[in-house]
Order: C-alpha cells, then sequence, then structure tokens
C-alpha cells in the first residue's frame, strides 16, 4: 500500500510541472496640460451709483477657470486689447482666486493669488494659481477654481467716458 501512495504522489509530482516566462509592459508617461475658462454672466458690471464708482465692483466667477494636468502648474493673467471710448486701464482690475465651488481635484500644494492687480498687454503677466502638484485626485482629474474681480474701486472710473468698455483678461496655464 505504501508503494502504491508513493507511485501515486510521484507521477502527481511529476505531472504538476510549471514554466515561467516574463512579458514586459512599456508604459510611456507625457505631461498632461490642458484647462478652459468659462464666460459666466455676473462679469458684466454696471457703475450707476456713488457707491459702485467710490468702492468698485466685486464680481464672483465661480469654477470660472478648470485644470487638468499631470504635474505641478501656474495659471496667469494680462490684459487683452481694451475696448471701449472710457480709456479703462487694467491696473483698475485686481483678481483674487480661491478653490472652486464644485472642485473634486487634488488641493494640496495651492497657492492663490489675492488681490493681483491685471498687468497691460505687453507687460508680464500675473500669477493667479501656483500648484505643485498633479491636479488629480484618485479617479477626479479637474482642478476648478472661483476668480473674484474687483473692478475699479478707490473712484478709478469717475470722470471717464460712458458707455460699453471690455477690458479682456487672458489666461494662460503652464507647467514649469
Amino acid at each position: 500500500m505504501k508503494k502504491i501512495f508513493a507511485l501515486i504522489a510521484f507521477v502527481t509530482l511529476a505531472s504538476s510541472a510549471s514554466f515561467a516566462q516574463t512579458a514586459n509592459l512599456n508604459i510611456t508617461l507625457t505631461d498632461v496640460l490642458s484647462f478652459s475658462v468659462t464666460q459666466p454672466a455676473a462679469l458684466t458690471v454696471n457703475f450707476d451709483n456713488e457707491t459702485k464708482y467710490s468702492n468698485g465692483i466685486t464680481a464672483l466667477a465661480t469654477d470660472h477657470i478648470s485644470v487638468v494636468s499631470s504635474k505641478g502648474y501656474v495659471v496667469k493673467a494680462i490684459a487683452g486689447t481694451i475696448t471701449g471710448t472710457a480709456a479703462l486701464t487694467p491696473g483698475s482690475v485686481k483678481l483674487t482666486s480661491t478653490i472652486g465651488t464644485t472642485n473634486a481635484g487634488n488641493t494640496a500644494g495651492i497657492t492663490y493669488g489675492s488681490a493681483v492687480t491685471l498687468p497691460a498687454s505687453g507687460g508680464t503677466a500675473a500669477t493667479i494659481v501656483t500648484a505643485t502638484s498633479s491636479s488629480w485626485s484618485g479617479a477626479n482629474s479637474t482642478n476648478k477654481f472661483n476668480v473674484s474681480y474687483l473692478i475699479g474701486e478707490n473712484g478709478a472710473y469717475a470722470g471717464k467716458a460712458t458707455g460699453v468698455n471690455v477690458i479682456p483678461v487672458v489666461y494662460t496655464v503652464t507647467q514649469p
């Protein structure tokens, strides 16, 4: 009986041979960077009373900027070509960024700009967001940012020609 059991054990071990081979899985990582800027209705403001001319108007654009980046990034702003009869200056606009209302992206390592003066076209763009890490937070890839615009404080627009004027804000995002 012992011989039969030993023979069965030997046959079982001999028939369960295993082999191993290696297959390489080549993975190439490249930098990902994209962003978008929404145009909310809140960015149309009317200077129609003394308080607004004296204090300026704050317009909040929620979830205004969306960024997807596989590593740290910087969001900058500069004025575009200003139109209108009042000859407004970009320096009359200040930007403050905060984390977006519906943000679900990574918030670690983000620095926000506060009361950053909008530079004139042709100048050096002002930094309004600096992130040292990727925008990914698990499966969510997008960081969203609110931007608060303080427009025309301290009587900056008093005495200017009336009418519609536009100060375009040109945003850029780069990876350092």
